[in-house]
């Protein structure tokens, strides 16, 4: 077996039969990930929060996606991640945004809704993570109080539509509660409330939905696994095997949805690390996949590579926060 000098290091660590205790080279990559980073300003005088970039010095936050990518830094233990769930709520009704920009912004400026379904993964993943019972709280009345009006005659609603996760008054553009949604969101809800003290839900079209769908999510996951097209409906997937995992859920499906992610996307370090835990090959993986000295991603740094298919090479646009993430997992 050949290496090169940058990877000599490396070579050594997975060849290792009998590694010292802690010797993992993605420690001391780390730090060089940490200063590439872009933390966004969510105004002036308030706390920056992790990002990807947009290439525009105008507006540099490309932090569309970021409740998602922060709840995914909050899982893994970054309290960055945590933090930049947390302020996107607006603490006076409760609604979630996909930034705390964008919720100070009033708008979403990157395009699309407001909020989405799978915003409300990574918001799950705060949830499960910190036990913010208050937040959930709050969030879940707001969704309850939202639900649309399907047909109403005289002034008073006859049918209510189905939940969602965002208003969207002018079009609707991914705001509705699908199945998995619902039945991911139920299984929350219920871990919720057995471990922190969560209220139960009011009676309505929210709380029917969510019953409706309760005890569904693992056989979802794993169908899901295998149709779902590569690139972030295959890593939505992945999220949802992460948050069934942290909520002690041992559903053979579970492990059998890690495992058809890894098979269909084996170099994607983040389903390995589902699939085989932290094993020298997955932090191998990682290693080859982020950047170094030597290989730094091409502006702008647009992309959590997990999220896309091989194919795509999305590890040449890292924003660092994939990087960081999987260090953290690996850690």
């Amino acid at each position: 077996m050949k290496f090169s000098n940058k990877n000599l290091f490396l070579g050594i660590f997975l060849a290792c039969g009998i590694c010292p205790a802690g010797a993992n080279p993605v420690n001391d990559r780390l730090p060089f990930w940490e200063k590439g980073a872009l933390m966004c300003p969510a105004e002036p005088g308030r706390n920056a929060f992790p990002t990807k970039q947009t290439g525009d010095s105008a507006q540099p936050c490309d932090d569309g996606d970021m409740t998602l990518f922060n709840g995914l830094l909050c899982a893994a233990g970054d309290p960055r991640g945590c933090q930049g769930v947390a302020e996107a709520q607006n603490p006076a009704n409760g609604e979630w945004a996909r930034s705390p920009r964008i919720r100070i912004l009033g708008r979403n400026d990157r395009g699309d809704a407001f909020f989405s379904p799978d915003m409300a993964l990574g918001l799950q993943l705060y949830f499960v993570k910190t036990g913010d019972v208050a937040a959930a709280r709050k969030w879940l009345t707001w969704m309850h109080e939202h639900v649309a009006c399907s047909v109403e005659l005289f002034n008073k609603c006859l049918v209510r539509a189905l939940p969602r996760f965002c208003t969207n008054d002018e079009k609707d553009k991914g705001c509705t509660m699908r199945p998995g949604d619902a039945a991911q969101l139920s299984a929350t809800v219920s871990y919720l409330q057995q471990k922190y003290g969560l209220q139960d839900l009011p009676d309505g079209r929210l709380r029917g939905y969510l019953g409706t769908f309760s005890g569904y999510g693992q056989a979802i996951v794993d169908i899901d696994a295998h149709v779902n097209d590569a690139g972030f409906p295959m890593h939505l997937v992945g999220v949802s095997v992460m948050l069934m995992r942290m909520m002690g859920q041992t559903d053979p499906r579970i492990a059998a949805a890690a495992a058809t992610l890894a098979r269909r996307e084996p170099r994607n370090a983040f389903f390995r690390y589902l699939n085989e835990g932290k094993t020298r090959a997955v932090i191998g993986l990682t290693i080859e996949k982020c950047p170094e000295l030597d290989r730094q991603p091409t502006p702008p740094l647009i992309q959590w590579q997990w999220e896309r298919a091989e194919a795509d090479r999305a590890w040449e646009h890292s924003s660092y926060w994939d990087c960081i993430f999987m260090a953290h997992l690996l850690r």
